[in-house]
């Protein structure tokens, strides 16, 4: 009883410190030609992955819904979803180390729903040839595979998991691709001197701030804004043809411009609050806020909250050629933390500064002070400002076309399909359809604040409910295939009764530690990865998703 005591203890006393570590690879490439890249350019694609449409909306909802409850909600938010990230890579893990089993099994056909059968085997009374261990899993990532989000869903939920969630994200990426372009769109149809007429009547006009509060402008400002949406196909359209590691070049210099504007917005906001230019106008005062709450605002913000540090379907795609397997878990982790942080010092000082001008796409507010009056340095700062994100969404875009035709794929075949060569054309055709299509929503809305907040609600899936799923279902699947050695353990250690108390010890531990390297454990579990941590995620997820559809059916008092 002692021992059976202490070998359940070991079971649910979480992972330990001897986890098997990613086995390190050498070469650039793998057989399959996916070129390996260093962490920086890891980390600046996950930056280019969070940091995007949502971004802009957070001063708006910052403001509205009270910028203290803001910051807190943003930091909540942030700190479960580094716990689902990690969660993201266990079941990859898990999944990687399923594969294998399927791929050295002698068992013909088999497949990830009956996987399981294998576990069986070696502990079937009736077999003769029974092993005494089950087969020993690898939980390292490689580069040679990449575990979409649908792929996941499908090995531990079987085909409605699979369609369910291709379904989910290519609605999610379809959106956010519409709000990349209206980004684009509005701001270069605000900026931009277009002033053309045929026999004396406007046909392109440039914009106001107020035409963009409707979810479409009207009259020469439309014309303009889908004659911006032209030119945004123009860029982009190219780019999505391009394979991962020819964006490089782009991701990195982009997302140095994009730091570059936020540090400069930022400033620029301060300076605003310094010297009394509050909400560009001294005629009016301008409450700020700081400490105020507003319910039905605060409902609001929930989605543009969760919509904004959006990384987990852009997880396999980064993990895939990312070099050092072993540090992936910190890599995410310290994106989504840089992202909080930088998400917080800008949208607290836009609130504090524009206030009640505040416009639902925050950099629009620098149309103002780029016009002709300011000091030249102002402007100049302004239309850095103004100008940047509507460039950087272009290498945001290409990501999420990338990531949306790939699970089109595995939803219509079953399988990744982006590095078979034979798809190869019809993949990069996919990407420029997705593109075009994405942008012709744009056609017919640009109000940046609707299309978050709806984003927010499908995001709650893909950031939150399906990594709970997934991290509770790999356990128990991997409980099945790998686990089942408490017989094996407790028949040696009863072996051992008769050996002295100073050598039975140590073997205790040992096995102890086994049972969790071989049954559930990859290398990227920690101390956050218990069971009682899942539940209370869950509940605060269940707790925020509720406040979201709540939001859709109220409409915020204006201030």
């Amino acid at each position: 009883n002692e021992y059976k005591s202490y070998l359940r203890m070991a079971a649910i006393s979480g992972p330990l410190s001897i986890n098997a570590e990613p086995e390190p690879r050498s070469s650039e490439t793998n057989e399959t030609g996916v070129k390996e890249i260093g962490m920086l350019p890891a980390f600046v694609m996950s930056i280019n992955f969070i940091i995007g449409a949502g971004f802009f909306s957070m001063p708006f909802v910052f403001y509205h819904g009270g910028i203290l409850v803001g910051m807190i909600t943003l930091a909540v938010v942030t700190g479960t979803l580094v716990l689902t990230s990690n969660w993201t890579l266990e079941v990859c893990s898990r999944a990687q180390a399923l594969e294998h089993v399927i791929r050295e099994s002698d068992i013909p056909d088999l497949t990830f729903h009956d996987v399981s059968i294998v576990g069986r085997r070696y502990y079937s009374k009736d077999n003769d040839q029974q092993s005494l261990l089950p087969p020993k899993p690898k939980y390292e990532i490689v580069t040679a595979r990449k575990f979409e989000f649908t792929e996941l869903m499908e090995i531990f939920f079987g085909l409605p998991g699979r369609i369910i969630t291709a379904i989910s994200i290519i609605v999610y990426l379809l959106v956010t691709l519409t709000a990349y372009a209206t980004i684009f769109g509005s701001t270069w149809a605000l900026v931009l001197p277009y002033n053309v007429s045929h026999h004396g009547k406007m046909i392109l006009q440039s914009c106001q701030l107020e035409d963009f509060v409707p979810l479409l402008p009207h009259d020469t400002c439309l014309n303009t804004y889908r004659f911006s949406l032209m030119i945004f196909a123009c860029i982009v359209v190219p780019i999505c043809v391009m394979n991962v590691n020819t964006m490089k070049p782009f991701q990195v210099g982009l997302s140095f411009a994009m730091q570059l504007t936020i540090l400069a917005g930022t400033a620029h906001s301060l300076y605003g609050l310094i010297t009394g230019n509050i909400g560009n106008s001294d005629a009016r005062s301008h409450p700020n806020r700081f400490l105020s709450f507003d319910f039905k605002s605060f409902l609001g913000m929930i989605p543009i909250v969760v919509y904004s540090q959006v990384l987990h379907e852009g997880i396999p795609l980064i993990a895939q050629p990312a070099r050092d397997k072993k540090n992936l878990h910190k890599l995410f982790a310290g994106a989504l933390s840089y992202a909080c942080v930088v998400y917080t010092l800008f949208s607290v000082m836009a609130a504090l500064r524009y206030r009640d001008a505040i416009a639902p796409c925050a950099s629009l507010n620098w149309a103002v002070t780029a016009e002709k009056g300011n000091h030249i340095v102002i402007r100049i700062l302004s239309y850095l400002i103004l100008m940047t994100p509507s460039l950087v969404v272009c290498t945001a875009f290409p990501l999420c076309a990338l990531t949306l035709v790939a699970n089109g794929f595995i939803l219509i075949t079953g399988k990744d399909c982006s590095n078979e060569p034979r798809y190869k054309l019809i993949f990069k055709f996919c990407t420029a359809g997705t593109a075009l299509a994405a942008i012709t929503c744009a056609f017919f809305i640009s109000n940046l604040k609707t299309l978050s907040k709806y984003a927010g609600l499908t995001a709650f899936l893909l950031i939150m409910f399906y990594p709970i799923m997934l991290q509770v279902a790999s356990r128990r699947k991997c409980r099945r295939v790998f686990g089942k050695v408490d017989e094996w353990i407790e028949e040696s250690i009863i072996a051992s009764v008769s050996w002295r108390e100073e050598d039975r010890i140590p073997l205790l531990d040992k096995y102890a530690k086994l049972r969790d390297i071989m049954t559930m454990t990859p290398y990227y579990s920690s101390w956050w990865s218990r069971t009682w941590v899942v539940s209370l995620v869950t509940v605060v997820s269940m707790m925020f998703f509720i406040f979201g559809v709540l939001s859709t059916f109220m409409t915020p008092k204006p201030h």
